[in-house]
């Protein structure tokens, strides 16, 4: 069996490594959300796609409705990069917005509501957030006392099984 000698150099570039691959991660889920916008983007640089729109009655829509399910995508091959937690809350205020859009469209982004939406939405994430680090914490401490408990449960049969054998 090999055994790998870890120096302060060798450790350094593993932890520079996790980081570097951890903001990765963090920029395609931020970018993420931002590609929900991209069909906004086109139209302020007026740019014209003269090819299919794959039956969507104009480029506008079908790159509105491609970029809502690439999104998501995009947040699932940056997840093993393991991002930052903080880096979601681009995403689901971007969603929050399209959300709201899709029930009321006429509602600009300036809007005092849609924004209040969209951050009670991020808020919202975070308080589930937690909620369920808390919940999954509270599981690993019943399952540490409960282990606890059996490994004591053993140590205190043994020493009633020894003690009766001694006896008998």
């Amino acid at each position: 069996m090999k055994f790998i000698m870890w120096t302060k150099e060798k450790l350094r570039d593993l932890v520079t490594r996790v980081e570097i691959s951890r903001i990765v991660g963090s920029i395609v889920v931020a970018l993420s959300g931002l590609f929900l916008y991209l069909d906004k983007v086109i139209v302020f640089f007026e740019i014209n796609y003269a090819g299919s729109t794959f039956g969507f009655s104009n480029f506008e829509t079908f790159l509105w409705v491609f970029t809502q399910s690439a999104a998501p995508l995009l947040m699932i091959l940056a997840f093993p990069l393991k991002p930052y937690l903080s880096s979601f809350f681009v995403p689901i205020y971007c969603y929050s917005i399209q959300i709201f859009w899709i029930f009321q469209p006429a509602v600009y982004v300036d809007n005092i509501y849609l924004q209040s939406y969209a951050l009670g939405s991020c808020a919202f994430f975070l308080l589930l957030v937690i909620i369920i680090r808390k919940i999954g914490h509270w599981r690993r401490q019943r399952e540490h006392i409960r282990d606890q408990f059996i490994e004591e449960t053993k140590e205190v049969l043994e020493i009633l099984k020894s003690k009766a054998m001694s006896e008998s």
